[in-house]
């Protein structure tokens, strides 16, 4: 027996003993090649005539062929005399690789020598690749020597070419999330944005998923891309660098990429890798708990889209109101003398009867919160000029304003930058004139977490030139200034869409924007994936604008997906709602928003985990847009407290029987939801 058990003690001292030095990190150097490896990664760089990636195997995956990685990096310089190259590898002579040892595991420093001033002196590019003890994720950063009065002014930053997957698709962060087939094309978004309102983007097949991005803590703009050939998809990040980020003569780019591939699928990716980078950042560390959120907010579990100062827009609202009840959220556009995207941000007097209509829906139980644009400076405005909208507006490296023309109103629009004390003062005031000349329940803010940073190259501003973080930082002081001191008790702040570093400053988020394709073009829940513990959101995608497209099925789809995945359903005009032939729809959004009333203690809070179709008799039923999908959907959510539980909800008149994995057979009725307490 003591023999037996001595055996036993040696086989677990081995075993640790694997264990530990699969997790350890390796650098080693054979001939000309230099390797980074734990066990769960494995990547072979060349190290002398020119750069490439030999090998690079991610978690048991080979994800490189007969491709060539030559130019991981590329350089925009600026000079003193106007000097503008695009500098990358070929132009540089390579130093080859050096091994640093870290803390935590082991980094290849890989330089370059670049000519700039035209002298004898040369200008080294330096890229590490770490790789941490235990990762399955590869590291990348970069910095570059600078003559004086050079700048680095744009980059794209690492670029890593993978074999094409067959039958691959990509996912980006648009909206909820998107997902399409890869095809000869260029996938991009620009973060943060509606288009990508997280940082990374990903490649995948049922083999698994290669996820590519950034873990960048003060949301700078950047462009992710994957470009797709017949052979290879090309991971890559445009990045406006800023001046700020030079020091000592010396560009740094002040965040890591990341690189790696997930055997059981994107969802893995997603929830291993980057959900917890987001609880290391300003905006995703805060819980819904922490916050001061009015309580109606929370209860609100339906909105309606008031457009325009009519009888008819007042008629809709008295009926919706009385038919769903206390709680109602109502944004209202159209409420100002000016068309709408134009005169912007001159939106008061406020027509005729508006602050009238407000007291008549809050006399009715509901929450009116107006809408305004947080960006945009329409040149025209008559308030332009006297209160100095060209020293505001966001410049171009040539000085010429960003301009932008909406299709409903056809006029210019300049980007304002949000780091300048006129832009706070202007929306403050509105802020305060909203709340006490009008008596609104809360401002909807637009354009904030949905319209991409622009690089703003004036020099007046209080900002380094160039991209960076003053977009992010900008609008975090603008938004710190209402709180502390303008937004009253009770009220609460609203923007459209939902970039990640934006969602801490705002109560509710407004995600209507992802687009969809039946053939080509798919919503998934990626961002409840990640943030649906931490943010209050409403709607799903834009609701039809007539009665006839209100009843074809589209309509009940996206409310029942925008329950499933937590968010709060509407955002539908109640005149196409309140019409005689919409009734089924405006029932089944009233029975809708009664079930979410009893589903408060998982959904703030709590975890969305994932989709299911349940199994039995669960037919498919068709929506426009969105293609076909079964009449009975499910999601599984995590309460705070841990307990799994199902929402399910059958957007079929008919009754359906269906069975869900630990929940058995059971009866569903027609347009109804169901809780599953596991």
């Amino acid at each position: 027996m003591i023999q037996k058990i001595r055996m036993l003690s040696a086989g677990l001292l081995l075993l640790a003993a694997q264990t530990f030095a699969q997790g350890t990190t390796r650098a080693t150097r054979s001939g000309d090649n230099y390797t980074l490896s734990n066990g769960a990664v494995e990547a072979v760089f060349s190290g002398q005539g020119r750069f490439d990636i030999e090998k690079l195997t991610l978690n048991g995956k080979s994800v490189l062929g007969a491709g060539a990685n030559l130019a991981p990096w590329i350089l925009y310089y600026k000079g003193p005399q106007g000097e503008n190259p695009c500098l990358m590898p070929e132009h540089a002579a390579y130093d080859g690789a050096a091994i640093r040892d870290d803390d935590d595991g082991k980094t290849l420093v890989f330089t370059w020598q670049l000519t700039l001033d035209y002298s004898t002196e040369r200008y080294p590019v330096r890229m590490y690749v770490s790789l941490p003890d235990g990762s399955e994720l590869l590291r990348w950063n970069i910095e570059a020597d600078l003559p004086e009065g050079w700048m680095v002014t744009d980059l794209e930053f690492p670029r890593i070419a993978i074999d094409r997957p067959a039958g691959g698709k990509v996912l980006t962060t648009e909206g909820w999330g998107v997902e399409k087939p890869l095809d000869i094309a260029t996938f991009e978004a620009r973060y943060p944005s509606h288009a990508s309102s997280m940082q990374f983007i990903v490649v995948h097949n049922p083999e698994g998923a290669f996820y590519y991005g950034t873990e960048d803590r003060r949301g700078c703009g950047k462009t992710y891309s994957a470009q797709c050939t017949r052979d290879e998809v090309i991971f890559s990040d445009a990045i406006p660098a800023s001046a700020g980020w030079i020091d000592e003569g010396t560009f740094r780019l002040p965040w890591e990429s990341v690189a790696g591939f997930a055997p059981k699928g994107w969802e893995d990716a997603v929830v291993r890798w980057y959900r917890p980078f987001t609880y290391t950042t300003e905006w995703g560390g805060k819980t819904l708990a922490s916050r001061d959120i009015p309580q109606w907010c929370y209860d609100a579990d339906a909105w309606i889209r008031a457009r325009h100062v009519a009888d008819d827009t007042l008629d809709a609202v008295r009926r919706a109101a009385a038919l769903f009840g206390k709680g109602l959220g109502i944004h209202w556009y159209y409420w100002h003398n000016h068309p709408y995207d134009t005169h912007y941000p001159d939106y008061f007097p406020a027509q005729p009867r508006f602050a009238e209509m407000i007291r008549t829906a809050q006399s009715l139980g509901a929450h009116v919160t107006p809408y305004i644009n947080g960006r945009l400076w329409d040149p025209s405005a008559d308030s332009y000029k006297p209160d100095r909208g060209c020293d505001a507006s966001c410049r171009k490296p040539d000085g010429t304003l960003y301009t932008e023309i909406y299709p409903t109103s056809k006029v210019l629009n300049t980007v304002t930058c949000p780091s300048t004390d006129i832009w706070h003062g202007k929306i403050i005031g509105l802020v305060d004139r909203l709340q006490r000349e009008l008596g609104v329940d809360g401002i909807y803010i637009d354009q904030i977490a949905a319209a991409a940073p622009e690089p703003c190259w004036n020099e007046n501003h209080p900002h380094p030139v160039g991209g960076g973080d003053f977009w992010y930082d900008g609008y975090r002081r603008l938004i710190g200034k209402i709180r502390d001191g303008h937004l009253q008790e009770g009220r609460i702040l609203t923007s459209e869409e939902n970039s990640e570093c934006y969602i801490d400053l705002f109560d509710m988020l407004l995600v209507v924007n992802t687009p969809h394709n039946a053939e080509n073009c798919t919503i998934r829940p990626v961002f409840p994936m990640v943030y649906s513990d931490r943010v209050i959101t409403s709607g799903f995608t834009y609701t039809p604008l007539s009665t006839d497209l209100m009843t074809n099925g589209d309509f009940r789809y996206e409310m029942t997906k925008a329950l499933l995945w937590g968010s709060q359903p509407g955002w539908v005009d109640p005149r196409y709602l309140m019409s005689k032939e919409a009734e089924r729809e405006a029932r089944f959004l009233k029975t809708l928003m009664d079930f979410r009333r009893g589903l408060h203690d998982v959904l703030y809070g709590g975890r969305f985990l994932r989709e299911l179709t349940p199994a039995g008799d669960n037919p498919t039923m068709h929506a426009p847009g969105f293609g076909d999908d079964a009449a009975v959907l499910a999601s599984e959510w995590q309460a705070p407290d841990g307990r799994r539980v199902y929402l399910v909800i059958n957007r079929d008149d008919k009754a359906h029987k269906v069975s869900l994995p630990g929940a058995g057979t059971f009866r569903i009725n027609g347009l109804s939801g169901k809780r599953i307490d596991l």
